[in-house]
């Protein structure tokens, strides 16, 4: 790969044939007009009444729970699990809030799991940019958030998380308010402005590390509530970049996976750790990520810590998301690809489909 390609504007939109990086660089305004939405939300004493929480949702929209979940653990008044199957736990029942998230609306493991919760009476929202799941609400009068359906599912994280913090806010689950929105907007923005394709490699912070990674195997770690920021990086890296990658909790990873880099040793070279390093990060899980960095070094395995900035946990974690989106988006052009399509996604799709077409004849 040409070593300018990224700083030759027709040559990269000429990779980025689908728009993805316009698509990325538009978080912020998914924060402002997400959480907008959801101040005219209304809830049933029902929704409000509720002592757990279950997150239905796949890719972008499953994210989002953890992220709500990490951002606002010492918030949030209510347990908050996300069930990314098609099976919804024994536990869920009427004093579970049931929030089924779908950017396409037919997504068929929430779909399935939502069929569970309406028949054991779980109060539910719905997530969506429209179909089955739009139908499904508005037939049987549930509430439910819209936004609008442009681009990828994973291209809208923004408005995913907003949405489901903004109505977790009015069923009085956990406190935000406009201000922390805003400061995660503007954190976002800072990003953006930072990273954009016109910026050139030696001032973007993504197109360098788009570089560092290139050739090798990404692994992600994170403590606390950057972790799920790590995951969401893993799968950019997996849908935009076209790339294997992998990511890793700390504490966690200081009891198992610190072990395991030194072999095979013919892979050293071919793996790159990225540490996601919050100010706000517990001292001891900053003090096992710089061990577990020195460790990596000892074996001549290439890492970088990537610090966050922003105001509160909400900004901080919007700016480890955008740095990561763009990250996945530039290594996609490193590799000559567009960064949009995810042809393999589609084909297990088809699959599926003739498979359940074949049930049922």
């Amino acid at each position: 790969m040409n070593a300018a390609v990224l700083d030759d504007a027709v040559a990269l939109a000429g990779f980025d044939r689908s728009g993805m990086l316009e698509a990325i660089a538009s978080l912020p305004a998914q924060l402002r007009d997400g959480w907008a939405r959801t101040r005219g939300l209304t809830l049933p004493a029902s929704h409000r009444g509720a002592h757990s929480v279950a997150v239905l949702g796949m890719g972008g929209s499953a994210i989002a729970g953890d992220l709500v979940r990490g951002v606002f653990a010492e918030r949030l008044r209510v347990p908050l699990i996300t069930i990314r199957d098609y099976e919804l736990p024994a536990f869920a029942g009427p004093g579970t809030l049931v929030v089924a998230s779908s950017y396409s609306g037919a997504t068929e493991e929430t779909i399935a799991a939502l069929t569970t919760a309406l028949e054991r009476k779980c109060p539910v929202v719905i997530i969506t940019t429209g179909g089955p799941l739009l139908e499904v609400a508005r037939r049987a009068e549930l509430p439910h958030l819209t936004f609008p359906g442009r681009g990828q599912p994973r291209a809208s994280v923004g408005y995913s998380l907003v949405l489901l913090a903004g109505l977790l806010e009015r069923a009085g689950y956990v406190a935000l308010s406009n201000a922390e929105v805003e400061a995660a907007a503007r954190a976002a923005e800072a990003v953006v402005a930072a990273n954009m394709p016109a910026v050139p490699t030696e001032s973007n912070a993504a197109k360098q590390l788009a570089w560092s990674v290139v050739g090798r195997l990404p692994i992600v770690e994170a403590a606390g509530f950057l972790a799920p920021v790590a995951r969401r990086w893993k799968t950019q890296l997996n849908e935009n970049g076209k790339t294997s990658a992998s990511w890793e909790e700390l504490p966690e990873a200081t009891h198992n996976a610190v072990v395991g880099y030194a072999e095979p040793e013919p892979l050293r070279e071919h793996l790159f750790v990225v540490f996601l390093a919050s100010p706000d990060d517990h001292p001891r899980n900053a003090l096992r990520a710089a061990v577990s960095a020195e460790l990596l070094a000892s074996s001549q395995i290439g890492h970088q810590v990537v610090p966050v900035a922003g105001q509160g946990r909400l900004a901080q974690a919007c700016h480890a998301i955008v740095l990561g989106d763009f990250v996945s988006a530039y290594l996609a052009v490193l590799y000559g690809l567009d960064p949009t399509p995810v042809e393999a996604i589609a084909t297990v799709r088809a699959r599926l489909s003739v498979a359940m077409a074949g049930d049922e004849g």
